[in-house]
């Protein structure tokens, strides 16, 4: 059977406790559970958007990844059978570092890995770098099922060097967990660069965004997915909403064979990718 993949485009309320919104993320995955291998939730999907300010109190919301928080996704992902990417606001240990982290939790409930994003946003309203350090994990892949998975958190993705090692590492599909407001962020960059990703790539690239309405701003949702000819198989609109796609390693083979971009690479070019 052909592995089938869940964007979960989720709406954190803002009033809503990470509890509450992590009780409804876990429904949402057991109510998808029969059709889905991999499941991918938005950026630090159980709270609101917190690095608009710079409150120390807000560390309070990062969680271990040793936390009670976190057994109740691994459990979810035991019962019903179906890996999770989960992004968090991760508390680092030891050292006492913060991250901005996607866990990687397999079908068993095995913490199989994690991502660390590597580019904190920081502009005017966007405090990333209060909170959170520079990823220390590099690029890396992940066999989950029949699938190898990379994950880019949001602002990684203009950076497609990143894509590029963990395609190079063999990944069949990159998830782009993202929280991002703007509408016009849909129809001038998110979709297009999300093409170009997987286009370059010979990839799957799953774009997961946030839905719903913060402090007056809208998260443009438009989770999406793109196979690797660049066909852009679907899209959500702005509403809370899951995306079912099947995702098929055979396209991803038949696809580098036909275009050959990888093999292409002049990698003494690019003599530093590796070390990612």
């Amino acid at each position: 059977m052909t592995p089938k993949v869940a964007a979960i485009q989720f709406e954190a309320g803002p009033d809503a406790t990470p509890a509450a919104n992590l009780d409804r993320g876990m429904d949402i995955i057991r109510e998808t559970a029969a059709d889905v291998d991999i499941a991918c939730l938005p950026e630090y999907f159980a709270t609101p958007y917190f690095p608009a300010e710079q409150k120390p109190e807000n560390f309070d919301l990062a969680v271990r990844d040793d936390s009670k928080f976190v057994d109740q996704i691994r459990k979810t992902a035991a019962e019903t059978n179906t890996a999770v990417i989960a992004p968090v606001f991760e508390e680092g240990y030891p050292g006492g570092r913060y991250y901005n982290t996607a866990l990687i939790i397999n079908a068993n409930g095995d913490l199989a890995g994690k991502y660390r994003k590597l580019h904190p946003f920081q502009r005017p309203g966007y405090n990333e770098t209060y909170y959170f350090s520079a990823g220390d994990l590099g690029a890396p892949v992940f066999d989950i099922g029949d699938l190898t998975v990379g994950v880019m958190i949001c602002f990684d993705r203009h950076f497609p060097e990143i894509a590029r090692v963990q395609a190079l590492r063999g990944a069949d599909v990159v998830f782009v967990p993202t929280c991002s407001f703007g509408e016009e962020n849909r129809d001038e960059v998110w979709v297009k660069e999300l093409t170009g990703i997987a286009v370059s790539n010979s990839i799957y690239v799953v774009g997961v965004n946030r839905a719903g309405t913060e402090d007056g701003q809208l998260h443009f949702g438009a989770s999406t997915v793109i196979d690797p000819r660049g066909e852009e198989l679907a899209t959500l609109g702005n509403d809370p909403n899951t995306l079912v796609t099947e995702v098929s390693p055979s396209i991803v083979t038949n696809v580098r064979r036909t275009t050959k971009h990888l093999n292409d690479i002049r990698k003494e070019l690019l003599p530093d990718l590796e070390s990612l």
